[in-house]
């Protein structure tokens, strides 16, 4: 559990450091972008994107979109890791409690022999639960890829531009009645 929070707290920390563009407005021979558009349509298929998908990170590499690859087979083999873990665990306190029941004295880990069989079976259910979290990251985590690649697919064409943009930063601003300093957080949105 204590690594599934700082799993968490490292993708929120990742989100928040991106910052958020828009897509750039043109005028400029309106038919020509037109015509242009209907052609793209066809040629990139968020559909398409979505099937390659079942390969992880086949998606990304249809939209171009490589540095995203890594970060998708990092996040599964992390959570794989821990279904495994878990799993294992699970497996080797369930045959512990098994093995005591049942009267199997040759079978017990003798790591185990002063833990009493309530607290045996309740690090198994423990375990257990730990693997079913991860179980669902695993599930989320491949869930996502389809998601960012149809995404991404859809958003292909578009033309982002570095003059429309949100920004923020933090900032300390100076008070002239107070001592200290104020602290706060500076927006700049550019329109054009």
């Amino acid at each position: 559990m204590r690594y599934t929070k700082q799993i968490l707290c490292g993708v929120i920390l990742l989100c928040m450091s991106l910052s958020l563009y828009s897509q750039e407005i043109t005028t400029k021979n309106e038919s020509r972008v037109k015509t242009r558009d209907s052609l793209r349509v066809s040629t990139h298929s968020p559909t398409a994107a979505m099937l390659y998908s079942i390969i992880p990170g086949g998606g990304q590499i249809y939209n171009k979109k490589y540095w995203k690859v890594p970060i998708i087979y990092g996040l599964l083999e992390v959570s794989s890791y821990f279904v495994c873990r878990y799993a294992s665990e699970m497996i080797l306190y369930r045959n512990e409690f098994i093995n005591r029941r049942d009267g199997h004295t040759e079978l017990l880990i003798p790591g185990l022999a002063d833990i009493p069989n309530e607290n045996i079976l309740s690090m198994k259910q423990e375990a257990q639960r730990n693997m079913e979290i991860a179980i669902a990251a695993t599930a989320i985590v491949y869930t996502l890829n389809f998601i960012d690649a149809m995404v991404d697919a859809h958003l292909y064409y578009f033309d982002v531009s570095d003059d429309l943009s949100f920004q923020w930063s933090p900032t300390v601003l100076p008070t002239p009645i107070r001592t200290s300093p104020s602290y706060g957080v500076t927006l700049v949105m550019n329109f054009r």
